[in-house]
């Protein structure tokens, strides 16, 4: 009968679309062990009293899901050795916010030693991740924080702070328009002469102690900011080189040029016949000068010195003298 093939048609019809759906249905995923990847990136440095300890946690875990909560961690540090793991100290690691960890500790229970310092993570079901690789480094005293003075002298800012045995000391400067200092020299001793200044800008200083041994450093707090604001209160530097040469019906005289900044010019003094000193014409802009106000056989002595932009004057150079021809 017509209706009963209907039937069967959408009985088949219906039973394949069941077929094909069953075709789409995956098996089941098996759940994550959320064991976290190994800790990366770990840093430590003994900064004036305290450790400070630094690393990146991990976003995965071992089996390449994604870790859906923060992973807590067990950090610790003590002497290296086989039995390392049962004899470090733990360290309390804060709750971890996104990006890097950051961890200080008192450095004091490993003055005097060598020390080994690894990190690892837990997941949410508490499964250990493996150690980190380890940092190892050498706890010293702390290194006293420098009592950094500054002061203007001729051309340049003098930097000075007390001395600390065996440290190396980092300058940091900035200079306008700088939003960062900058590190602008090392030095072992405790004074720092800083000539790249420019009169009228302000440079904030700041000095840092620190010890390397090995791999491992050890650094001093950085000392308090200290400002500096060169006025040019000091007279250019004494020209040097004045030398004189015999020209065609005059003397021909230059000296070195003065590579001052603050530089304006010269003044150049003459003085005839064992008489006095006296200045010729007006300020000179380059180091020589041609002297025709001269005449034949009588002794001429000269001197030149050099003037900053703030009209600060220099002493005389040394004596230049010669009979004119």
């Amino acid at each position: 009968m017509p209706w009963c093939r209907r039937s069967s048609v959408v009985a088949l019809s219906a039973g394949a679309a069941l077929l094909a759906g069953c075709a789409y249905v995956r098996p089941p995923k098996a759940p994550t062990l959320g064991i976290p990847l190994k800790v990366t990136a770990l840093y430590a440095v003994e900064r004036g009293s305290a450790l400070e300890v630094e690393f990146l946690p991990p976003t995965g875990a071992t089996d390449g899901a994604v870790l859906k909560t923060a992973p807590q961690f067990d950090l610790r540090a003590g002497p290296g050795g086989p039995n390392w793991e049962a004899t470090a100290r733990r360290i309390e690691v804060p709750a971890a916010a996104p990006g890097p960890v950051h961890v200080q500790v008192p450095a004091a229970p490993w003055v005097g030693q060598s020390v080994e310092l690894r990190v690892r993570a837990s997941g949410k079901h508490g499964r250990l991740g493996q150690w980190s690789d380890a940092v190892r480094f050498n706890v010293v005293p702390p290194l006293a924080k420098p009592a950094l003075k500054a002061e203007e002298i001729p051309h340049a800012v003098r930097l000075s702070w007390p001395a600390s045995s065996g440290a190396d000391f980092r300058v940091y400067r900035l200079a306008p328009p700088e939003t960062e200092p900058t590190l602008v020299a090392t030095v072992k001793t405790p004074e720092y002469i800083d000539s790249q200044i420019q009169y009228g800008k302000t440079y904030v200083y700041s000095i840092q102690a620190a010890v390397v041994s090995g791999n491992s450093e050890a650094q001093s707090e950085i000392s308090d900011l200290i400002s500096v604001a060169p006025e040019g209160r000091f007279p250019p530097p004494v020209p040097e080189g004045l030398a004189a040469i015999a020209g065609v019906s005059s003397i021909e005289l230059t000296w070195n040029p003065d590579n001052d900044t603050d530089l304006r010019g010269y003044y150049l003094y003459r003085a005839v016949n064992g008489g006095s000193f006296a200045k010729i014409g007006e300020m000179l802009t380059t180091p020589a000068y041609s002297d025709h106000a001269i005449e034949t056989g009588k002794h001429y002595r000269y001197q030149v010195s050099a003037v900053s932009l703030r009209g600060k004057e220099s002493a005389a150079s040394s004596i230049v003298e010669m009979v004119a021809p």
